[in-house]
């Protein structure tokens, strides 16, 4: 499933080579087809990422909501570009296709709509209004392992299964252990080790926890840095990694590195 940083990603893009041109909107699919006939033409304003969340803003003051799910993307090309006819959303301009397919959700909100969204949300790492003791009270105060807060979207936004594994791992924390037992210390230092990580995956585009000295990043085999996830050992101490399901979600830790 795509994690925050993504969101974070497309925002960035759709910022940077769409906003501020009118733009061909279409739903080739169909089922978007009304809403992208009235923006056809109108300006992109700017995109926003909360948590999982897309937010489009455009300059009638509409705003089209995207929550990608499990297996929703965003394709990006050079105009002109094939028109697929799956696409859900088909964004041109100028300077970038964006062609939306298979979202759990794309949908027209107002102003109001998008509040309601982002009240049931937790803080996210990457926005610069996050506010990370919401976080880090909420973690004090709950007898759910930890491994189950992180993805708890109301508590913390864009965390996923990845995401959770790999920064339990580099704090050496076991997904099981409850939030509470935590101290303050080291909850902080897990929403700092959360932010660093979405940070450089926003930028890399995937989650990679340790690059080896010298490697070009962008030519590493998917999965080859990570520490736990979907790994048979760790690859800090070379024990062998254990999963349970955890918050309705396969967590991955190692019983030497993150001691219950």
């Amino acid at each position: 499933m795509p994690e925050g940083h993504l969101l974070h990603r497309y925002a960035r893009e759709h910022g940077a080579k769409l906003r501020g041109e009118p733009l061909r909107v279409s739903s080739p699919q169909g089922r978007f087809a009304a809403e992208a006939r009235s923006l056809d033409g109108r300006t992109l304003e700017r995109a926003e990422a909360w948590g999982k969340h897309l937010f489009h803003h455009w300059d009638d003051g509409s705003i089209v909501h995207v929550h990608l799910g499990k297996s929703g993307v965003f394709l990006h090309s050079a105009p002109p570009a094939r028109v697929l006819p799956q696409a859900r959303l088909r964004l041109e301009g100028s300077r970038l296709v964006a062609t939306l397919i298979a979202p759990a959700r794309c949908e027209r909100l107002d102003a109001a709509g998008r509040e309601d969204i982002v009240a049931g949300l937790g803080p996210d790492p990457l926005r610069t209004d996050a506010d990370p003791d919401r976080v880090i009270d909420a973690i004090a105060r709950s007898r759910a392992p930890i491994g189950a807060i992180l993805l708890d979207q109301t508590v913390i936004s864009g965390v996923g299964n990845v995401l959770r594994a790999e920064a339990l791992s580099l704090c050496r924390i076991a997904p099981s252990r409850a939030g509470r037992d935590l101290s303050r210390e080291r909850a902080e230092a897990l929403w700092a080790t959360l932010v660093e990580l979405m940070r450089q995956a926003a930028e890399d585009g995937r989650i990679l926890t340790v690059v080896p000295e010298g490697e070009d990043r962008a030519s590493i085999a998917e999965g080859e840095t990570r520490l736990v996830y979907r790994q048979a050992r760790c690859r800090r101490c070379g024990a062998a990694v254990e999963t349970r399901p955890i918050g309705g979600r396969t967590a991955y830790s190692c019983p030497r590195c993150q001691p219950e």
